[in-house]
């Protein structure tokens, strides 16, 4: 919390993922994360100018930086792929299993002998295990891994390939923490709306103008 303040400012990019400073002064609270409170600094933050005498209200795992790393820091939830595959694999144990006993019991019906029985039911248990399952889910995920580096996208996760792909709607909080911060022009257009180079060329070249679409009006 900020006792005092002289044109101070801090870079809050490890917190809000926002890479322009945010001016701070003492006053009343008017918000509770980062990015929102004016009147404190919170752990990760960079000052960049200015001077300020602040007062320490929480350390280590009570701030904002602190939580976040015990967030990261805790087991990571199955993911519906691993769920489903963990899923099939108990019903395929499960029906192979009950293959095997009734194998085994009906060549005893039979009157076969109990060691010849017992040597072809587990030979069927044997080939009746998927035994390349988890190859072939590997390689598979590790080809949507080498198409997605090639789209630049790194992977941490083979799982995440599946539930990538399954998804249908991706929400995320702003754009400024996937995007370069770099605004660039993509369309000039005229008065009535139709596409001209004109506006853009006599616009300044300064950021300010440097929206997606410029609109003017010619002289």
């Amino acid at each position: 919390m900020l006792l005092s303040a002289t044109a101070f400012t801090a870079n809050e990019a490890a917190l809000t993922g926002e890479p322009y400073p945010v001016e701070k002064q003492p006053g009343l609270v008017t918000g509770l994360t980062a990015g929102e409170a004016s009147n404190a600094v919170f752990r990760g933050a960079v000052a960049q100018t200015g001077e300020v005498i602040a007062l320490v209200v929480s350390t280590g795992a009570a701030t904002l930086f602190g939580a976040a790393a015990s967030a990261l820091a805790q087991a990571e939830e199955i993911s519906p792929y691993q769920r489903d595959l963990r899923a099939y694999g108990l019903l395929t144990a499960r029906l192979t299993i009950a293959l095997v006993l009734v194998v085994f019991a009906a060549h005893l019906a039979f009157g076969r002998p109990i060691l010849q029985s017992l040597l072809f039911a587990v030979a069927l248990a044997v080939g009746l295990t998927p035994e390349l399952l988890p190859m072939i889910t590997t390689v598979t995920l590790l080809r949507g891994a080498l198409r997605m580096a090639r789209r630049k996208v790194i992977v941490k996760r083979l799982a995440s390939i599946h539930d990538l792909g399954a998804m249908t709607v991706l929400c995320t909080d702003k754009t400024g923490t996937l995007t370069s911060a770099e605004i660039s022009l993509a369309q000039s257009l005229d008065a009535s709306g139709l596409a001209n180079p004109r506006p853009s060329r006599l616009a300044p070249s300064r950021p300010s103008w440097a929206a997606t679409a410029a609109r003017s009006t010619p002289p």
